[in-house]
């Protein structure tokens, strides 16, 4: 056999015919030709054909042609058409006449169910579903109830050979991974459309508060706007909770900001310099701070201000509690110490110590200081008690920042009658790690105090994104909504555990699947921000999936409660004997 031309990878024996050589289609051929595949492509369009002529030796088809006989050699067709079901049954029906029988046909459909599409297409039909053309490493597959096990067995081995991990999903509109992302996707450009934050702010917070690679608006302009309109409109008509497409998508699309194939989306993609944040007053933030509570945040905020250099106090209801937290605070310092002086640690340059940390119940310690941080229990009546006391035992200009996570600041804060020095600034567990710090002003603070709050965060090595003031904030008002659809997901029997888990990983591109983070944040955390969120119409939220009350209500909370998690309490409710009925 003749050696291969450098960048040319070793044939495969099998053909794949891709019918539509748009954007999606274009991807496909790349990505199968890259992996050795002989491919046809098919476009009725001299100008995408054209841009498919323009690839790389490498990436380019075996054959290009016009018309859909060019199907009658392969193994394998992809249709990747538009996505009108119409016009997909139209394609479906030319090239099924060309076929050899037993030939599968995959259609990349998304919102258009394969029953719908079978009659046109014949029975070995399958759905080839994602999001992203340009990331094609995992896919969802889904199967016509006609598709013949010799044909499914033919698509696996195919899309192995081009390196495709393929989840099997049942056949629904979005399917399981690109419909849940979808969602999220578009309440982040919800988010952007009220001027509730800016897209950085928002591709910010999911980066560092989820461990995103890109950010929800950064993935849109990678689908493409136009495309990402089209999808969501589609879903918002079925009976899956999907909201109608932020109207933002229309504005930028009529000004041809379709995202990165037009070099401009929500970002910027070209090669000239993106607008940078526009400047804003800068402040000192103080050295001197008052972290009030004992709990697990408490702790971890006071660590995170020690070990920015800040006078540091934590101020507990009792003495023992002090104590409790002062061993954990320093446990943690100490620790840290060690390892540098170990040489297994970074030296952060900083000198933790004892002087500069005191946990008390006295609570003189209000009345002179640069800030306080309250990181009391969740609850409305607790917080306001506290800044009723706040304002009336501080010092004039004392910035009072409030550290909830799904309350609303305005309300927290309005009890110690100083509505220029307060504001909101929700720290992420673990408070010391991560890098992510929700900045939200609430309707009268100074621009002064929000400076110094940016200034404060500045200098605790914290990335502060700013946002209004509503049920949520950026990262819980995205995440928990996605959460709550998977539950209906697998409260529907829709998928398993391990299944969604897997496709929201492969195909989604999260680092965690939505059933192990439920497990890791708490049913309980997630059924009491979901309820904020919907009593919250400006959110947009869908009220709480029944199975996420069911966790609560069985105590089912996941990592908080060891053996009791929802995978167990879907196991053990699969395992249930059923009724007899008499």
């Amino acid at each position: 056999m003749p050696d291969q031309p450098d960048g040319v990878p070793a044939p495969s024996p099998y053909t794949v015919a891709v019918v539509g050589l748009g954007g999606t289609g274009l991807a496909l051929v790349r990505r199968l030709a890259g992996a050795g595949l002989t491919v046809v492509g098919v476009d009725a369009d001299p100008a995408a054909l054209g841009r498919v002529r323009d690839l790389s030796p490498s990436e380019r088809p075996r054959t290009l042609t016009r018309f859909p006989a060019g199907v009658a050699t392969a193994d394998l067709v992809i249709e990747s058409v538009p996505e009108p079901a119409a016009l997909k049954r139209l394609v479906l029906a030319k090239v099924r006449r060309h076929l050899r029988p037993g030939t599968p046909v995959l259609t990349t459909a998304l919102t258009t169910s394969l029953a719908d599409l079978e009659e046109a297409a014949g029975p070995d039909l399958f759905a080839l579903r994602f999001l992203r053309a340009d990331d094609l490493d995992a896919v969802e597959v889904a199967r016509a109830a006609r598709a013949g096990d010799a044909a499914a067995e033919r698509v696996d081995r195919i899309l192995t050979a081009a390196g495709i991990t393929a989840h099997r999903v049942v056949d629904r509109p979005g399917s399981l991974a690109p419909g849940l992302l979808l969602g999220l996707l578009n309440r982040a450009a919800w988010m952007v459309h009220d001027g509730y934050a800016t897209a950085e702010d928002v591709d910010t917070a999911m980066r560092l508060g989820c461990g995103w690679r890109e950010g929800p608006l950064a993935v849109l302009d990678a689908i493409g706007l136009d495309t990402a309109r089209d999808l969501l409109s589609r879903l918002a008509e079925t009976a899956d909770g999907h909201t109608s497409p932020a109207p933002v998508l229309d504005e930028l699309i009529a000004r041809g900001a379709l995202g990165r194939k037009t070099g401009r989306g929500f970002h910027r993609h070209d090669r000239g310099a993106a607008p940078g944040r526009p400047a804003e007053p800068t402040a000192p933030p103080g050295r001197r701070v008052v972290v009030v509570g004992s709990g697990t945040m408490a702790t971890g905020i006071a660590e995170s201000f020690v070990r920015g250099g800040f006078d540091t106090t934590l101020l507990a209801r009792t003495e023992e509690k002090a104590r409790a937290a002062a061993e954990r605070v320093e446990f943690a310092l100490q620790r840290t110490r060690t390892t540098v002086e170990a040489g297994t640690g970074a030296d952060t340059g900083e000198e933790p110590g004892e002087s500069r940390f005191t946990a008390t119940a006295d609570r003189s310690v209000l009345v002179a200081v640069d800030l306080v941080v309250e990181a009391v229990v969740e609850d409305l009546e607790v917080k306001r008690a506290l800044f009723a006391e706040l304002g009336e035992v501080c010092a004039p200009r004392t910035l009072l920042a409030t550290s909830t996570s799904s309350l609303s600041v305005a309300d927290c804060t309005e009890p110690a009658g100083r509505p220029a020095d307060v504001l909101g600034l929700h720290f992420f567990n673990p408070a010391p790690v991560m890098r992510l710090v929700e900045l939200v002003p609430a309707e009268g603070t100074s621009a002064h105090n929000l400076a110094r709050a940016r200034a404060v965060a500045e200098r605790l090595g914290k990335q502060a994104v700013r946002c209004g003031d509503r049920a949520g904030f950026i990262v819980n008002a995205l995440l928990f909504p996605y959460l709550n659809q998977a539950l209906e997901l697998l409260d529907a029997q829709e998928t398993t555990t391990a299944a969604l888990d897997a496709a929201a990983r492969g195909v989604g591109g999260q680092p965690l699947g939505p059933v192990r983070l439920l497990d890791t944040v708490g049913a309980d955390v997630a059924l009491e921000v979901q309820r904020r969120l919907h009593a919250d119409p400006r959110c947009r939220a869908p009220r709480s999936a029944p199975l996420l009350e069911q966790l609560v209500a069985a105590r089912h909370l996941g990592r908080k409660t060891p053996g009791k998690s929802a995978r167990t309490y879907l196991a053990s409710r699969a395992a249930a004997p059923v009724p007899a009925t008499v």
